[in-house]
């Protein structure tokens, strides 16, 4: 998960255990679409929903039942004993988030804001096999503004993605550069007339 996504690391954590509304769990669900490393993050975290789902509230054990016969339903069970295995599936949930952030080091993030367009950028930088990939979230864009992702080296430059602003104004996705992450020196968001909204200097 980049430094650019760390705000998302609790609202994913929730989402996978069910914990969201319905407003909170769209707009997630939008932004695992786009970044490829929350994806990543988030099926790390399926195991661990999918076990906690075994888990039997009143024990905080993995409930087991013989096959065929209907469940036990205990008529009061004891608060305390609730509150405890409330506890442990709490504290579960934040141990299976922290190893999944231990296992999926944040890369490098870049952010920059340009006061004569009012366009803020966050980025982040991860090396692949064929380049670097980009994961980028802009705001402040006019709404319905075409926008094209360059990223610069001292070598040249090449165009990594392209998209259209959304009716607020923002964006997020994921570009793509053959330029290796150790050679990039910027990356440049512009307009299609190659007006510069914004540079974001690596």
């Amino acid at each position: 998960m980049s430094q650019a996504c760390t705000g998302w690391r609790g609202d994913i954590g929730a989402y996978v255990v069910g914990a969201l509304g319905p407003v909170e769990g769209t707009r997630v669900r939008r932004h695992l679409r786009s970044c490829a490393a929350c994806r990543a993050d988030y099926r790390d975290l399926l195991p661990v929903r999918d076990w906690l789902g075994r888990m039997n509230p009143a024990d905080g054990m993995p409930a087991h039942q013989p096959p065929g016969r209907p469940p036990l339903r205990r008529v009061r069970p004891l608060r305390r004993r609730w509150l405890t295995a409330a506890g442990t599936v709490i504290g579960a949930i934040a141990i299976a988030v922290t190893a999944v952030i231990s296992a999926h080091p944040a890369p490098p993030g870049y952010r920059a804001f340009d006061p004569a367009t009012g366009v803020h950028g966050q980025a982040s930088l991860r090396a692949t096999p064929t380049g670097t990939q980009i994961d980028l979230a802009v705001r402040g864009l006019r709404a319905g503004q075409p926008c094209i992702l360059v990223t610069v080296s001292r070598a040249g430059a090449a165009v990594a993605g392209t998209w259209t602003a959304g009716n607020d104004g923002t964006a997020e996705i994921t570009g793509a550069s053959a330029i290796p992450v150790s050679q990039l020196t910027a990356l440049h968001i512009e307009a299609p007339s190659h007006r510069l909204l914004l540079s974001i200097p690596l």
